[in-house]
């Protein structure tokens, strides 16, 4: 149950502050062979048509791994060919996600509505690293470049790919969000009034 004195990262309209807590989307699993509660990003889905994976899985939400949550997956990407060159938590945000194939993990990921967790905000949105291959490229083809986000109601704006919660993420100077999923170029920069 989320704490009302707490705000929930969902109501975010501006990136969230370093070092304060929000209530925030986590799954209990078992990852990199630790069992833990992990934040994640956006909604439980597939991608076999761009990605080859076709198991259901979540992304990490790397701004709100704990320290040892992000010393265990640095540890994990450090010699990974995945990670040479690149920041391991923006590896993982986007190619390493929470399923039970990609980490040889003997339980499928929890099905329902991720539980809401008191976390604190320990760093910005690693940049996505994997935008100039192939399967990034062919899914920025479907969409204009940059995307119109789908935009709710209530002033969220999400990614029109996989419906990933745009709005707690920083536009660049052109307004655009680089979907910290798949790497989707998606125009942020005209947020509705929350």
């Amino acid at each position: 149950m989320a704490d009302p004195a707490i705000p929930l990262l969902s109501d975010l309209r501006t990136p969230p502050v370093i070092r304060r807590t929000y209530m925030v989307p986590v799954v209990h699993f078992i990852y990199l062979n630790r069992e833990d509660d992990w934040p994640v990003l956006g909604p439980m889905h597939t991608d076999a048509k761009h990605f080859n994976f076709p198991e259901p899985h979540y992304h990490i939400d790397a701004r709100f791994l704990t320290a040892d949550q992000a010393r265990l997956v640095r540890n994990y990407m450090r010699g990974s060919r995945l990670a040479d060159g690149f920041d391991p938590l923006a590896v993982t945000v986007s190619g390493l996600p929470l399923a039970k194939r990609r980490v040889a993990n003997p339980v499928e990921v929890p099905k329902g509505r991720p539980e809401l967790k008191a976390l604190r905000c320990s760093r910005k949105t690693p940049i996505y690293p994997f935008g100039d291959r192939p399967p990034m490229q062919a899914l920025r083809a479907e969409y204009s470049d940059p995307a119109i986000p789908i935009q709710k109601p209530d002033g969220r704006l999400l990614c029109p790919h996989r419906k990933v919660d745009l709005s707690s993420f920083a536009p660049d100077a052109d307004g655009v969000v680089v979907c910290p999923l798949h790497g989707l170029r998606v125009h942020c920069a005209q947020r509705a009034a929350a």
